[in-house]
């Protein structure tokens, strides 16, 4: 029974057939590539081409893990270099107090004029998270 579902596991596969490529130079040098022979122009170069089986499913989610690994390690990585770019602090530049104030105050200042209601919590974290920086 078993030997009768490979046969027709196998018979109803498809088979990856291997197609020709030719690669044909036109008139002027222009270089194309098609399955059918060159027609008019010179052959080039042909070749059996195999088509790339697809990915499975399981080797999908294994990039989809890798690619949300690498993601989380690079905001990491900015985060503790200094280089974060998240929320409302995006490009927010911390400047010394050239006027009498101090770096803390200036900070204040600017968290005070860019924090809205509609910052969302990640950006309130954020200016939160600089101005501890810059008072302590």
């Amino acid at each position: 029974m078993k030997t009768w579902i490979c046969y027709a596991v196998l018979l109803l596969s498809p088979a990856a057939s291997a197609q020709m490529v030719y690669k044909c130079i036109g008139k002027g040098g222009a270089v194309s590539y098609q399955s059918d022979p060159c027609a008019g122009t010179k052959t080039a170069k042909s070749w059996t081409a195999t088509p790339e089986a697809p990915p499975t499913n399981e080797e999908l989610w294994r990039r989809h893990r890798a690619q949300k690994k690498a993601d989380a390690d690079s905001r990491y990585l900015s985060r503790i270099a200094g280089r974060s770019r998240s929320g409302a602090a995006a490009g927010a530049a911390v400047t010394t107090g050239s006027f009498g104030t101090s770096q803390c105050e200036n900070m204040k200042r600017m968290r005070d004029a860019n924090v809205t209601n509609d910052t969302g919590y990640d950006g309130r974290r954020a200016w939160a998270d600089q101005v501890y920086d810059a008072c302590k």
